[in-house]
């Protein structure tokens, strides 16, 4: 018999809206029973070309942990390639004393936040950088003295009970994992994976063998509810055509984004679209138009990418897709064309897919 697990869903915002909507939006997500959680992604001064400002994510975070009481409270991501482990480790350590124990550390590479930094991701590859920072991360949080010297990192510390003072030891981390080395090291020694936007079905089982193989490679047995969570544009409406309209623009941005950022074809081949249909893209990369590109992005497009728009019925049919393919950490990023939109597709999602969502293979199925 395959074993199963039920999966839970969270919701997402990027740090570049207001802090009082951020604060509306993690209410309503509590109220709404998304055990999932309410997390925060990282935003660049990268966003400001669409009008976008962006806030910093720890503070973001203290609003979130402040407008809750229950749910985790998560960061999905953070790129160790901006802070210092130890200043990574200090910023997760308050927000997770101020929620009371509820908060997940995430990490990953955000090639569009770091291409401003004088980094050669080259000689500082992903993999290294983020074992350092996770080993370093939870050297902190033990609460231990200790010694590091890695490849691009170097600390010490001396003890302090942090135990003794009603502090967690153990904050989880999660890394973000685009590329199969980064998804090997998730299944090695994180405590969760967070996939990237325009996560279709086929990527899932990509990466999740990928995961495991990296576990395998260490004699680590993942549990049945390992956190396999991934970041999936969300709008959701009585009138389907609007939501659909809604996650058009960001679709086009994401699309853009793996093509001339993150250059992963095995992110676009699994929407089973041919490649020929990311030629318009390229062709706007190519001719500097490509902030200017929804009108490329089709209805099939984002059905292939499992990008959660419609009415309630149809988005449950998309988050399931995905369930079933293995991710049980549904994150919905949602983007409606106003706060109140936002807020009204985390309530439906809460009240119409969440409580009809059939558990998803387990991890170790």
């Amino acid at each position: 018999m395959v074993k199963t697990v039920q999966p839970k869903m969270g919701v997402i915002f990027k740090s570049y809206e207001p802090l009082t909507a951020i604060r509306a939006y993690a209410e309503q997500t509590e109220a709404s029973g998304f055990s999932g959680g309410f997390w925060i992604a990282e935003a660049y001064h990268w966003f400001r070309q669409y009008g976008l400002e962006a806030r910093g994510c720890f503070t973001t975070l203290a609003v979130v942990a402040q407008a809750t009481s229950k749910i985790p409270v998560g960061l999905g991501i953070t790129s160790p390639y901006m802070r210092h482990p130890t200043i990574q480790a200090s910023e997760a350590a308050a927000i997770d004393e101020l929620s009371n124990g509820r908060f997940i550390m995430g990490i990953g590479v955000g090639k569009v936040g770091i291409e401003y930094l004088e980094y050669d991701i080259e000689k500082m590859s992903p993999v290294t950088v983020h074992h350092e920072s996770m080993d370093i991360m939870r050297k902190v949080f033990s609460g231990q003295s200790y010694d590091y010297e890695g490849k691009h990192f170097k600390s010490s510390m001396p003890a302090f009970g942090r135990a003794e003072k009603g502090l967690r030891t153990n904050i989880p981390v999660y890394v973000g994992a685009t590329g199969p080395f980064m998804q090997k090291l998730a299944g090695k020694e994180s405590d969760g994976m967070l996939l990237a936007g325009l996560t279709s079905p086929s990527f899932v089982k990509y990466a999740l063998s990928n995961m495991k193989d990296g576990a395998a490679s260490v004699g680590r047995t993942l549990p049945d509810d390992f956190a396999v969570g991934g970041v999936i544009l969300c709008a959701c409406s009585r009138d389907g055509a609007k939501a659909r309209n809604a996650t058009r623009s960001y679709t086009g941005t994401y699309i853009v984004n793996k093509i001339r950022n993150i250059k992963n074809d095995v992110i676009l081949a699994g929407s089973g679209l041919p490649d020929s249909a990311w030629d318009p893209f390229r062709k706007a990369i190519a001719e500097g138009t490509q902030d200017n590109v929804t009108h490329l992005v089709t209805d099939e497009m984002m059905r292939r990418f499992t990008v959660i728009s419609g009415t309630p019925e149809e988005c449950l049919e998309i988050v399931q897709d995905l369930v079933d393919a293995g991710l049980n950490l549904p994150l919905l990023e949602v983007v409606g064309k106003s706060e109140q939109d936002n807020l009204d597709t985390i309530r439906l999602m809460g009240k119409e897919v969440l409580p009809n969502l059939k558990p998803g293979p387990a991890v170790t199925a």
